[in-house]
């Protein structure tokens, strides 16, 4: 891989683990913030929603599934 490739692969891969890590901060921080509060959680949140809406989160299952596939499983370019 040429040296430029590789800086800007790299660069994106810290962002994007960036972005990731943001993500999860700022739903750790709401789901302390909800219980301060004497709300439900996140996680109980997502239980209702998930078991009030089967095929919704079996659709959004089914999309993780193949994002991380295609992510993981893509084969790198023969040169």
């Amino acid at each position: 891989m040429p040296t430029r490739a590789a800086e800007v692969l790299a660069t994106g891969t810290r962002l994007l683990a960036l972005v990731v890590f943001g993500i999860l901060l700022l739903l750790a921080v709401f789901d302390f913030w909800w219980e301060l509060r004497g709300r439900p959680s996140l996680g109980h949140r997502f239980r209702r929603w998930a078991t009030r809406y089967p095929l919704y989160s079996l659709a959004l299952l089914a999309l993780l599934g193949a994002l991380l596939s295609h992510f993981f499983w893509q084969e790198l370019p023969a040169r």
